[in-house]
């Protein structure tokens, strides 16, 4: 008998791009085709579990350090201390 599953990916890929701000290479990626975006990715399964009827991708506020995110502050770029 077949069940329903929750299978979790995580897709790592990075751009160089030229420009002449953060908003515009952020918009340049934006307008790439799929294709483009998931060319050599880095693809890994993190997760699979059975959804027993219930919606599992939803996350509960209280579920999420918020501190975490507010010290992240305006550099972005921190999340890729957590790559290595």
């Amino acid at each position: 008998m077949k069940r329903e599953y929750a299978v979790g990916v995580k897709i790592i890929n990075m751009f160089y791009v030229n420009a002449e701000s953060r908003d515009e290479a952020e918009q340049i990626v934006r307008e790439y085709d799929p294709y483009k975006t998931l060319e050599d990715c880095d693809f890994n399964i993190e997760y699979v579990d059975p959804t027993n009827g219930e919606i599992a991708w939803k996350i509960k506020a209280d579920e999420v350090d918020w501190n975490k995110l507010k010290d992240k502050g305006d550099d972005w770029t921190n999340h890729l201390k957590d790559l290595e």
